[in-house]
């Protein structure tokens, strides 16, 4: 990535990374009218945006859809072709590809072979699509008791497993050269709206992590 330029930057993620706007309101889970819910009403209260401007980038685009997969057995998957191809434009290519996905599939109880199998197919495909795309994937990491005494999106007993998915994602990640952003090995975690999902306060706590992870590891 050169830095004599602004990167463009692209998100492939779940419902933790969308908003309405820049990803499809089918499947976003922010919007400006959850506001008294999450805390912000645009984009520039997403982790991702603010990561962004943080790293001096640019939004390039955003396919984050939310309740998707990484693994094709589940909804929307991360893997498919063309929520990968859509990481650019006609008329331009990302410099950087951040990745946070997976939380679904571990709810879900994806079988972990089945997990592996499409993590490494998604990075395959991100590197074949957009070669000059310097490839950040994220670990897993869980989110703090709902604010205000609402309910949990899924309970927290469904994430009993997540250290094993997050261990495939590491081993996909070293597997396909792409970079780690090992949150869950640095214990981040976040003030949600749900258990899940982050408010305005997490939202900025996941940010700063990504970032101090990335310039950790740039030269």
């Amino acid at each position: 990535m050169s830095q004599a330029t602004v990167p463009k930057i692209s998100i492939l993620g779940d419902g933790i990374s969308t908003f309405e706007g820049y990803t499809p309101r089918l499947g976003s889970f922010y919007s400006p009218s959850y506001v008294s819910y999450s805390g912000f009403d645009s984009a520039e209260g997403t982790w991702w945006m603010q990561a962004i401007k943080k790293l001096g980038g640019s939004v390039l685009c955003n396919n984050s859809f939310s309740g998707s997969y990484v693994s094709y057995l589940g909804h929307y998957a991360a893997m498919l072709p063309g929520r990968i191809r859509n990481l650019a434009t006609e008329e331009d290519s990302p410099d950087m590809i951040l990745i946070y996905t997976g939380i679904n599939d571990v709810a879900n109880d994806i079988p972990l072979d089945a997990f592996q199998r499409d993590y490494t197919d998604m990075l395959q495909k991100v590197h074949r699509f957009h070669p000059g795309a310097e490839i950040w994937a994220g670990t897993l990491c869980m989110g703090q008791a709902p604010s205000s005494g609402r309910p949990y999106y899924i309970e927290p007993e469904h994430f009993q497993s997540i250290d094993a998915y997050n261990t495939v994602i590491r081993t996909c990640v070293k597997a396909e050269h792409a970079h780690l952003v090992d949150l869950a090995a640095h214990g981040v975690t976040y003030e949600t709206v749900n258990g899940l999902h982050p408010n305005k306060a997490g939202m900025i706590t996941f940010a700063d992590a990504w970032v101090d992870l990335i310039k950790q590891q740039m030269p």
